[in-house]
């Protein structure tokens, strides 16, 4: 379904910890956060900015 949307499904992963393993889970959200990083921007980023900018133009047309 993210492939449908265009969205890489590697930006989105599932981990069950128990309250316990705290320093496993800084070491996924570290090693989430640097993969996310080097695939760069989300395209759902790009398709808010580009709205953005459209509902900005359209407003000042107006």
């Amino acid at each position: 379904m993210l492939l449908m949307l265009g969205i890489n499904p590697d930006r989105v992963e599932f981990y069950n910890l128990s309250a316990a393993q705290g320093p496993r889970w800084a070491e996924i959200c570290t090693e989430f956060t640097q993969k996310i990083n080097a695939m760069g921007p989300s395209p759902i980023w790009f398709a808010l900015q580009k709205k953005k900018d459209a509902s900005g133009i359209e407003k000042q047309a107006a």
